[in-house]
């Protein structure tokens, strides 16, 4: 398109207005460099998104913002030098500093949004703002190589604004989409298309604005500046790189905190994209989470083998959501800590569970013995006792029905606060359990020191038992050290009759499994407790082996 309007130069000549095109050569290298600043700018949003702490969430989106405004101020000046007939031009400092400001602070405002949104109209407005943003930061930068706003072309200023607000709000919906969709994928979604797709829309985005807001034509053209626009895509090039290195680093280190933390409460997580979206996600949804209508409790009987002692049940966490569907509560968890919401969590399930012992009390069956997993944040907060205490009193539920179990790392690491703590619920009469016996750092010297009733064996000690002596032996003298100490040992994850047979040669009288029951919603626990009081065919099974096999010696000895 050629203008034919005229403007006034800086010596008061009579300067012709841009001629709408660029030159191939220099085009194809912008081609390139806008391709790559869609990239790079996708990685940092994807890296705040994944961010899940609030702290590093504010810093990744600060530093992602600075450097998403850098490149693509780069990148607009890179664009002016497409033009043979703008050689002669340069920009104010004042204008191009000013121009860099805008952009930078355009993409600070909408990033959190973009990165972690909910809801798409959200997105697709954080999207729009987004992009006028960062056209007003061209418009700025126009203005210095001497645009007029008195000299604005309505068409192609409408369809520049039309075309940057598809590109960003659709890259943004693309974005939320593939992240969601990693959820059920075991691979990273390659987004190679959105990226090349996206270079090419920028190249015609510029050449719209150009013409939209042309600036002054310099009387005497120059040469070619392909060489310029190599030096400005250098200068982003660096910076991009640079940043991708502190990228790599970043997610080392927040994969170390996630799991030093994690040994407080959960299993080591995963590294993977799958995990650390899912934990990103579970961060965007945490408000809607942290509800008591969220939080479903399921139980899963403690069973006892010695007659006449009643069983208890381990409360376990189950989530469901509706858009990210059903979730790990050991990395729901996980994310609390992250958050800062772990004792608020922890305070929601135990209301829950001392709630439903009291629906129990009055659905007939009174005194069930329920353990809930705490983490050590909680049960060091001040004033934790008092809250429980009175919680207890509120639903009429003994302190004594309520076993608290915290992970071995978590007591052993917390110090001296923990075993305070701890010495405080005993005086109460809440009893402490160290979960996970054996999965951590088993220091056995600390278990005469720890005010715990008991410990529960991790599933470590149970798995190849049947073939594995040493690992026999190791768990009898385990049981053996806690009966000195009056410790309650509990092993976990007894899922054939063949190793129900073992740990109970063993000598362990209180066991939890897949073999006696999954975790089960509250309402079924009753009538599991009926089919317990009518004999459990597992149980039946084997003490019928037993007198058979008494049996069979006593008819040997006669």
């Amino acid at each position: 398109m050629i203008v034919n309007d005229y403007l006034h130069g800086v010596t008061g000549e009579m300067l012709p207005r841009v001629v709408g095109y660029p030159s191939l050569l220099p085009m194809l290298f912008f081609a390139v460099f806008a391709t790559l600043v869609v990239h790079v700018c996708n990685r940092l949003v994807e890296h705040t998104a994944w961010s899940v702490d609030p702290g590093n969430r504010r810093l990744s989106a600060s530093h992602a913002a600075l450097i998403i405004g850098c490149i693509v101020w780069a990148l607009d000046i890179g664009g002016f030098f497409m033009y043979p007939h703008l050689d002669g031009l340069s920009p104010s400092l004042h204008d191009g500093l000013l121009a860099l400001l805008v952009m930078i602070a355009s993409a600070r405002l909408t990033l959190p949004e973009l990165s972690s949104g909910v809801s798409r109209r959200r997105t697709a407005v954080a999207g729009s703002f987004m992009a006028l943003g960062m056209l007003s930061g061209h418009f700025v930068l126009a203005m210095s190589y001497g645009a007029s706003l008195q000299q604005v072309e309505i068409g192609p200023l409408l369809a520049s604004i039309g075309v940057a607000v598809c590109l960003t709000v659709g890259l943004s919906i693309r974005h939320r989409v593939a992240k969601r969709r990693l959820l059920i994928r075991r691979h990273v979604v390659q987004r190679w298309p959105d990226v090349l797709m996206g270079g090419l829309v920028i190249v015609a985005l510029h050449c719209l604005l150009i013409n939209a807001f042309p600036p002054v034509v310099p009387a005497v053209a120059g040469g070619s500046q392909a060489g310029a626009i190599g030096v400005v895509a250098l200068f982003a090039l660096v910076v991009a790189l640079e940043h991708m290195g502190n990228l790599r680093l970043d997610q080392g280190l927040q994969l170390r905190l996630r799991q030093g933390l994690s040994m407080m409460r959960v299993v080591t997580p995963e590294a993977n994209p799958q995990h650390d979206v899912q934990m990103a996600l579970i961060a965007d949804h945490l408000p809607e989470l942290l509800t008591a209508q969220q939080l479903v409790l399921h139980f899963q009987p403690i069973v006892p083998l010695d007659k006449g002692q009643p069983p208890a049940f381990e409360a376990l966490l189950r989530l469901q959501h509706p858009v990210l569907g059903r979730l790990n509560p050991e990395v729901f968890l996980l994310v609390c800590e992250l958050q800062g919401k772990t004792t608020l969590v922890d305070r929601l399930i135990l209301e829950q569970a001392i709630g439903q012992m009291e629906r129990w009390a009055r659905a007939g069956l009174p005194g069930l013995r329920v353990s809930v997993n705490l983490s050590p944040t909680t049960l060091m907060e001040p004033g934790f006792n008092h809250w429980l205490a009175q919680t207890l009193a509120a639903h009429r539920v003994d302190a004594v029905q309520l076993t608290l179990e915290l992970t071995e790392h978590a007591i052993i690491a917390s110090g001296a606060p923990m075993l305070e703590a701890m010495r405080a619920l005993a005086g109460v009469g809440i009893a402490v359990v160290m979960d996970d016996f054996g999965a951590g750092y088993s220091s056995l010297a600390m278990l005469a020191d720890l005010p715990i009733r008991g410990i529960k064996c991790d599933r470590l000690f149970v798995r190849n038992l049947l073939v594995d002596s040493r690992r026999q032996r190791l768990l009898s003298h385990v049981l053996a050290i806690a009966r000195d100490f009056d410790l309650e040992v509990t092993a976990e994850g007894i899922e054939t009759p063949q190793e129900l047979d073992v740990v109970r040669e063993i000598g362990l009288r209180k066991l939890q499994g897949y073999l006696f029951a999954k975790a089960m919603p509250a309402e079924e626990v009753p009538d599991w407790l009926v089919r317990l009081a009518s004999g459990l065919p597992q149980l039946e099974t084997h003490e019928r082996a037993q007198g058979q096999e008494a049996m069979h010696l006593q008819e040997c000895a006669s």
